[in-house]
């Protein structure tokens, strides 16, 4: 093939002019290639002494090989005639860069005739795509085709996720099917940063959608977690199943907002500005006016509660809003002052009344205490205030040593005492008593207290205790087998025993074996259990009196002058200390104890007092001739004493005056 490069007259040296007629001589440009099957070869004459003369030829490889091509070139008339030819060779076709360093050759063109001018062009294109390998080799021109093996691949090919660099550029970091990863940070498998590759990078997966890569606790497809203010289920919505902003009501019943709380998996809810909470009132003392303190609260923290106090003492049915003031030592209408208004009455004493040297261990009154029974050593008698006179039971089996006794309302009367000895009369009938005796097996079986749970149809039934810790249970009809059995046994050495309406209620005292302290013991629905209930006495001592006052307060009372408070669940708390009268030697022992409210408080001591708590302090109210033992009472108003020389001292103050 042989083409013609016009150097002189021709407008495009490249047009195949036809040559000037006034230059005849010419240069023969022959192109030998190998190694290629495609592609072009540039040729470039420049005249030699001025630069700016100069034209090329793209020249195309036809196709075979090896092969060669020619090329005349002709000088045109303003021309030198040395030329320098250069020739460069391309991949593929003329419009691709140029490749190596041209080969250049000078050569004066003849005045006539040709002279040869001969360039050998190789490069390595083996898998014919039309791109020369890039392998260096000697002689060799290298081209872009990074795999000339493989016709699939060279720069023009498309890039796609196959193992290879198809185009050979950048491996396969441009290929137009890479997957989507995404950088997942924390390790919880959501990603944040989208990631484009053919082959999964390290410390990426497959999901996206990590509104927070930096917390392993923070991704998409779980619940909302945490009531912090953030998005922790990456759904573009916050703390939506906590119910921020949304009605609540607080722990005092007052309406409010749910709020986040500092613990992240709760809420809380906070009071709106609006709501105030009150004290509530609730009646504890069955007096049917509430007074105790049942908290605070935007609505009552107990049914039937209410916002005002009622009440100023809700240990006592005796005290409360507007009742009206009596002489009983209390603040019956709550309004600060004891006993405003009048005069307290003196105490009654009747000494002697079955002997001047006989003694008195128990009295027990009924009937709005207008009648009752006494008890002792060989002594059982019955009281009225309507009849003048006592009437005593003679009978051997009335006469025991009773050391307690306590009266039903229907008059019926119980007493115990040493030797395991009980007995049981009415009023009516004839002079004997029913007198029944424990196992006398059983040592030490010495009763020393009594309480009944009253039943006006059925009949009381009774609790004993004894100096053994023994505690029995005696129920009507009393006269037959089984009417009185043993029903548990403590510990101790009891002393008395008192309680309400309910077997639950009960309370025994006195010392226990172990340390020998005082100690309390409170039954269980059945009374087969009492547990044990320390007072806190930290001395050797005997509690010898106790009065439940109601189901809120008891009082527990002995040697050392020591009074015991027991307030619900508070338990028990040491009360001051009763002092030491004037001339006494020291603090005196309290043998019995009886409560009308927590500011009410009556013992007898062997001092042969009878002192009050009001509260705050204690006060002698009566100094008997002889000891004292017993106190009983239905109302603060109407309660005795009896003691040593069979005697009783009575406290009776007058009805209030109507309005």
């Amino acid at each position: 093939m042989r083409l013609i490069l016009m150097a002189v007259l021709c407008a495009s040296v490249l047009a195949g002019c036809k040559k000037d007629d006034s230059k005849a001589g010419a240069l023969n440009v022959t192109l030998a290639y190998s190694g290629f099957a495609r592609g072009c070869v540039t040729v470039t004459a420049t005249d030699v002494d001025n630069a700016a003369n100069t034209n090329s030829l793209n020249v195309a490889i036809p196709g075979n090989t090896p092969g060669s091509v020619s090329v005349a070139v002709y000088r045109k008339k303003d021309w030198g005639r040395v030329l320098s030819v250069t020739t460069q060779l391309h991949e593929v076709d003329c419009s691709t860069p140029a490749l190596g360093i041209p080969q250049e050759k000078k050569a004066q063109v003849p005045v006539e005739g040709s002279l040869d001018v001969a360039f050998v062009v190789r490069a390595n294109d083996a898998d014919g795509d039309g791109y020369f390998s890039s392998e260096d080799a000697e002689g060799v021109v290298t081209g872009s085709d990074c795999k000339d093996g493989d016709p699939s691949v060279h720069p023009s090919a498309e890039e796609v996720c196959n193992g290879k660099d198809d185009n050979c550029t950048l491996g396969e970091s441009d290929a137009i099917d890479k997957k989507t990863w995404y950088e997942d940070v924390d390790s919880d498998g959501y990603g944040s940063t989208r990631v484009e590759a053919c082959v999964q990078p390290a410390g990426t997966v497959a999901t996206g959608g990590d509104c927070n890569d930096s917390d392993a606790l923070v991704r998409p497809n779980r619940d909302e977690f945490r009531c912090d203010g953030k998005d922790d289920n990456c759904n573009d919505m916050t703390d939506e199943v906590f119910d921020v902003d949304g009605p609540c009501t607080d722990e005092l019943k007052c309406a409010g907002k749910n709020a986040c709380a500092s613990t992240p998996s709760q809420t809380t809810c906070v009071r709106l500005p609006s709501e105030n909470p009150v004290a509530w009132f609730v009646d504890s003392d069955g007096d049917g006016f509430k007074g105790q303190d049942a908290g605070l609260g935007c609505e009552s923290p107990v049914d039937g509660g209410v916002p005002q106090s009622q009440d100023c003492d809700e240990s006592s049915i005796y005290v409360r809003n507007e009742l009206p003031e009596v002489c009983d030592r209390l603040d019956n209408n709550c309004s600060g002052v004891v006993d405003e208004g009048c005069t307290v009455p003196d105490w009654g004493t009747d000494a002697g009344v079955l002997g001047p040297t006989d003694r008195l261990n128990s009295i027990a009154l009924y009937d709005q205490g207008q009648k009752g029974w006494i008890a002792g050593p060989n002594k059982l008698a019955h009281l009225d205030s309507s009849s003048p006179g006592i009437k005593e039971f003679t009978d051997g089996s009335c006469r025991k040593s009773w050391n307690a006794a306590w009266a039903a309302q229907d008059g019926r009367v119980f007493v115990v005492g040493e030797d395991g000895w009980l007995s049981t009369r009415t009023l009516a009938g004839n002079e004997a008593c029913f007198t029944p005796q424990v196992e006398t097996d059983k040592n030490n079986t010495d009763f020393n207290g009594v309480f009944g749970i009253d039943d006006a149809a059925a009949g009381a039934t009774i609790f004993a205790v004894a100096s053994n810790g023994r505690i029995y249970r005696w129920a009507p009809p009393y006269n037959e087998a089984g009417n009185l059995v043993e029903i548990a046994q403590v510990p101790a050495n009891l002393r008395a025993i008192g309680g309400l309406k309910s077997v639950d209620s009960l309370i025994a005292v006195g010392n226990a074996n172990t340390g020998l302290t005082a100690q309390a013991y409170r039954a269980n629905s059945t009374g087969t259990t009492w547990a044990a209930e320390s007072l806190g006495a930290s001395d050797t001592s005997f509690m010898r009196g106790v009065h439940v006052l109601n189901a809120h307060y008891a009082y527990a009372a002995g040697d050392n002058g020591r009074v015991y408070e027991w307030t619900g669940g508070a338990g028990w708390n040491a009360l001051p200390q009763l002092p030491i009268p004037n001339g006494a030697p020291g603090v005196p022992d309290i043998l019995d104890v009886l409560s009308f409210s927590k500011n009410g408080i009556y013992v007898v001591t062997t001092a042969n007092t009878i002192a009050f708590f009001n509260g705050s302090a204690w006060s002698t109210e009566h100094t008997a001739a002889q000891t004292l033992r017993s106190l009983d009472g239905p109302k603060p108003t109407r309660f005795a004493a009896a003691g040593d020389g069979s005697t009783i001292v009575n406290f009776t103050a007058p009805a209030p005056t109507p309005p």
